[in-house]
């Protein structure tokens, strides 16, 4: 007998043949351990899923969790330092900890109830090396344990200034001892992070920006987190300036020479990569966090998805700052994703609506290098799953199930979202014993 069956459902299960199954799905001790069609399987639980859709849980793969409380304070155009200097760090740099746990509970919430399930939270709120800053990330990581979701902090370290950057922050309340500290400072910070790993929140290594971190920063880095065996992200070749370190080496060719390009190292944006570094990207197996959203509101005029793509490098889909994507729909950034290279594309062809569906699940996992536990639902991977209800009127007729996600349905139609068979977030009262 199983711990769960989901039945009457139409799954998109995203995995290799893309298979879509009209029936159920059972779930044991919080993985996948059938699904198929014809008569229900036994089962101590039971959800009626009433012929709706059930897909795998969405992964963010970049996001900021801290700026949640200022979510939908940037409703003026501006340029890039205005809105980090003005906007980001005017909330973060004012953080207590009781600020920081709630703005990851803000966080969790919205991430929730639009069925994203994992998380790459890029984490950072200044001040690193301060009291402040060590009780911040405590209290975050509280927070997100107690959401239930899968979440990966990378808590954010730096330890210079890019060229140019005292000068901008005059024009800000933003000091340097804010944004930069002493490298073995900045060393420590991140290695005791991994200290409050609990649950299914991970900790990973990160430097805010590759321009942003010495050597001897990058080598430490690199050294952790191989020995923890852990991940690393941070935002690369976002701008022109930071495609190239201030000796004039390509960022991307740094990495490759600290040993961070690698399976389980994500870059975020890549706006700025060129061939030569998409090349180096795809023979590492680096995955990256696409960003359409927010890069659109910043006044980014070239989708780097098609290029990406053509690379061969593994994609997801990143919902990136509050302050620039105040919804956290991860539907929405699928269609904001194929409008932004419909319009701005770089690649040979335009990418069509399950190919995006698909960095938003099953690339976005591999992108992460998760891609044999999350990403799709079949036997042996962990039971993270949405189900959508389809019976609005705003949905229908249904054909090609993937195209009704995508196209029609909505925050709104999500009834049900489970991690490991939990539910962390719908409405948990369908579920029934038999």
């Amino acid at each position: 007998m199983h711990d769960l069956v989901v039945d009457d459902a139409v799954i998109v299960t995203m995995n290799a043949r893309r298979d879509v199954v009209r029936g159920w799905i059972a779930i044991d001790a919080g993985e996948v351990a059938a699904l198929g069609e014809g008569p229900t399987p036994p089962a101590r639980e039971r959800v009626d899923a009433c012929g709706g859709i059930v897909h795998p849980g969405f992964l963010s793969t970049h996001q900021h969790s801290m700026d949640a409380p200022a979510r939908g304070a940037a409703g003026d155009a501006r340029d890039f330092f205005d809105w980090l200097f003005g906007v980001y760090y005017a909330t973060v740099l004012g953080h207590s900890a009781a600020d920081a746990g709630r703005a990851t509970a803000l966080t969790a919430a919205d991430l929730a109830r639009a069925g994203i399930t994992t998380v790459v939270d890029c984490w950072g709120v200044g001040g690193v090396g301060t009291r402040r800053a060590d009780e911040c990330l405590a209290a975050s990581v509280r927070a997100a344990a107690d959401s239930g979701l899968r979440w990966i902090v990378a808590p954010m370290v730096s330890d210079r200034l890019p060229p140019g950057w005292d000068r901008l922050l005059e024009d800000f309340p933003v000091a340097a001892a804010d944004l930069v500290c002493p490298t073995g400072v900045a060393q420590g910070f991140a290695e005791r992070a991994f200290d409050l790993a609990t649950g299914r929140v991970e900790v990973w290594g990160s430097v805010e920006l590759p321009e942003m971190a010495g050597d001897t920063l990058l080598t430490g880095i690199e050294a952790l987190v191989r020995a923890r065996g852990a991940g690393f992200t941070t935002h690369l070749c976002a701008s022109e300036p930071g495609a190239v370190d201030v000796t004039g080496e390509r960022a991307v060719a740094r990495l490759e020479r600290h040993g961070l390009l690698r399976r389980g190292t994500v870059g975020a944006h890549l706006v700025f990569a060129d061939a030569d570094d998409r090349v180096a990207l795809a023979r590492g197996g680096v995955g990256a966090a696409h960003c359409p959203a927010a890069t659109m509101l910043l006044g980014g005029s070239s989708s780097p998805l098609g290029a990406l793509r053509d690379a061969g490098i593994a994609i997801g889909l990143g919902l990136d700052n509050a302050t620039l994507n105040a919804t956290a729909d991860m539907g929405a950034e699928v269609r904001q994703a194929l409008m932004f290279d419909r319009v701005a594309g770089t690649g040979v062809v335009r990418a069509t609506a399950h190919q995006v569906f698909a960095h938003a699940t099953i690339d976005g996992a591999r992108a992460i290098g998760r891609e044999d536990t999350l990403g799709s639902l079949e036997p042996g991977k962990r039971a993270d799953l949405v189900l959508v209800d389809t019976a609005g009127p705003h949905i229908g007729p249904m054909g090609d199930p993937l195209l009704t996600l995508v196209w029609q349905t909505t925050v709104a139609d999500i009834r049900l979202v489970l991690v490991d068979g939990e539910p962390v977030h719908g409405q948990v009262a369908r579920i029934r014993r038999w």
